[in-house]
């Protein structure tokens, strides 16, 4: 059987001409939630891009988070052993309930995240909202790093960025953390700017 030629599309981020490129309905499906779960775009902005209603764009992000690529497809997935709140290990409970405490906006999906940069381990956003409701108590009572603006010295300003993205914080959140635009915190090092979102990069960035 011949191999079949590609064939060959200008990038494009615009809703409608994917939906026209895209060969499967689970190509589609991850198109879809593709901003959402990779670079951690709202879902709100998303909606309004694709015309999906919010709500379909949040339970479908959560199946993903929970179950990766298997969750586009209809066959219902293995269930794997259940996780309870208690069986997460204490550094990550503490580790969860801090994070809430320093950014009281953070989305469960993004605390789950983090999780797994730290700890190679995503916890369920049922155990997440479980361990927010029940403790342990938190172990930091105020923000770690200032605001950008009130960090005088630019090094200082830098390291902060590098170090929320280490822990992998998003842009939008460190952003929003520091008061300080997503143009700015994508002004990084180039061999950390791959970790940004590409409208980041579409347009000039400000100097740090």
């Amino acid at each position: 059987m011949p191999k079949r030629k590609r064939v060959q599309h200008e990038h494009t981020e615009d809703w409608q001409t994917i939906q026209q490129y895209t060969l499967w309905p689970e190509q589609t499906a991850y198109e879809l939630l593709r901003p959402v779960v990779l670079f951690g775009d709202p879902t709100i902005q998303r909606a309004q891009e694709t015309g999906e209603p919010r709500t379909s764009l949040e339970r479908k992000a959560d199946a993903f988070d929970e179950q990766g690529m298997v969750s586009f497809f209809a066959s219902r997935p293995r269930k794997q052993a259940q996780e309870t709140a208690r069986s997460l290990p204490p550094d990550m409970r503490q580790l969860i309930v801090d994070l809430r405490v320093e950014m009281p906006s953070m989305s469960v999906r993004e605390i789950a995240e983090i999780c797994d940069t730290r700890f190679q381990r995503r916890p369920s956003h049922h155990s997440i909202k479980t361990v927010l409701a029940s403790g342990p108590p938190p172990s930091i009572q105020m923000r770690r790093f200032p605001l950008f603006n009130d960090t005088p010295d630019p090094a200082q300003r830098r390291h902060n960025i590098v170090q929320l993205h280490a822990e992998g914080w998003s842009v939008a959140s460190i952003a929003e953390y520091l008061a300080v635009s997503k143009q700015t915190v994508c002004a990084l090092p180039d061999n950390l700017s791959f970790l940004c979102h590409d409208s980041c990069r579409k347009i000039a960035l400000e100097p740090l």
